[in-house]
């Protein structure tokens, strides 16, 4: 029974990842239209203290945050400067973010190893991430909700399965996805961003951490 429960979710996930295909025009930030986080928090605060409102990605981008709406767990919002909670992920303890690639998630690929991430909730508490690692996947049959895939820097070979619990069973993280756009496929393949929460006593630190 726990098996068959699993199975549905990663599917409702490959679901969820077949939605992110529609075209429509993009829009790329300039950083002189992102808000000073200061502003964005006082922008999307709404006073309640579970409901996370806010990702901002400082020089990158500042969007909302909205839920699935109950029973829809392949919902992906369609509005700009927005990101959809993934409620799948919720399960697991991870804070999974989609957004079609044509849309906010275009501006994904602008981020780096090392860079912060602030969520902001309701209340306007701030949570601070750190992306410790992209990976991106091409996808085997880009049409299919079974479709395997392949690790483009490892070349490891994942059912979606194992590509779900790889990327959305991190207790604690953030995990941002969006499709990659290559040879005339908007959904050619999946780029993830894995992110960690930052110590309280590090937060006094720059934005943007160099690895070696």
């Amino acid at each position: 029974m726990r098996t068959q429960r699993a199975y549905r979710q990663v599917l409702l996930l490959v679901i969820a990842i077949a939605l992110l295909i529609l075209p429509s025009p993009a829009r790329a930030w300039e950083v002189s239209e992102i808000p000073t986080l200061d502003e964005f928090i006082i922008q999307v605060a709404n006073g309640e203290a579970d409901e996370l409102r806010g990702i901002y990605a400082p020089d990158v981008f500042a969007y909302s945050v909205v839920s699935q709406p109950d029973g829809s767990p392949a919902f992906v919002s369609t509005q700009p400067e927005t990101v959809t909670q993934f409620e799948a992920a919720s399960r697991y303890d991870t804070t999974g973010l989609l957004a079609h690639n044509y849309l906010a998630g275009e501006n994904f690929s602008s981020l780096e190893k090392g860079q912060w991430i602030y969520l902001i909730y309701g209340d306007g508490k701030i949570e601070t991430y750190i992306i410790r690692e992209l990976m991106r996947f091409q996808a085997l049959e880009p049409n299919s909700v079974t479709s395997d895939f392949v690790d483009l820097d490892t070349g490891e070979r994942l059912s979606s399965t194992r590509l779900f619990f790889k990327v959305f069973n991190r207790p604690g993280d953030l995990t941002l996805q969006t499709c990659i756009y290559a040879d005339g496929n908007l959904s050619w393949g999946r780029l993830f961003i894995l992110a960690e929460p930052i110590a309280d006593e590090l937060i006094s630190m720059p934005h943007r951490i160099n690895f070696y």
